[in-house]
């Protein structure tokens, strides 16, 4: 009986995602395949946007920029711990293209700090002392974060991410 829930459950779930997925698509653009694609496209970013750290949140300031993958982030740390979700999203294509340049100054005062790139499930050091530099990414489908991990951290981070002209 449980069994015959879960799957009524998950697929009541489906039709609910495929209807809102169709109705949300602009059909004059091609196939229904497209549009389904566009569609959870779309829904998936609008959703992807709740995992950033909130801006009240944030120990710093940030700008947006074009989307939630670029803008500028400045914070000074005093005995932070957790994590901050700055920039980022979830996405199979993104809009704005998927080569992202990051400038970074990272300052460790006291304690230890971690600037990270997460792209799906791997997640890549950018930073982990006092350093700043430039790299360019190149954001692949689904979660491609840029994260800041602090251990009773105290000091500063200067962050910008902007779109690579092609």
């Amino acid at each position: 009986m449980k069994r015959a829930k879960v799957f009524i459950s998950l697929f009541l779930v489906l039709c609910f995602t495929v209807s809102f997925v169709g109705c949300s698509s602009n059909h004059d653009k091609g196939s229904l395949k497209d549009n389904l694609i566009d569609g959870w496209d779309s829904w998936i970013q609008s959703f992807s946007k709740h995992a950033l750290t909130k801006e009240k949140d944030l120990q710093g300031e940030k700008t947006k920029g074009v989307d939630e993958y670029t803008g500028t982030y400045t914070a000074t740390y005093d005995g932070f711990n957790g994590k901050e979700f700055i920039f980022g999203g979830t996405a199979l294509d993104r809009e704005n293209g998927n080569h992202l340049q990051v400038t970074y100054k990272l300052t460790i005062e006291d304690g230890s700090a971690e600037l990270n790139w997460i792209a799906g499930n791997d997640e890549y050091s950018v930073a982990n002392v006092n350093s700043e530099d430039t790299k360019e990414y190149t954001i692949s489908s689904g979660d491609n974060y840029i994260v800041l991990k602090g251990d009773n951290f105290s000091g500063s981070l200067e962050l910008t991410v902007k779109d690579v002209e092609s």
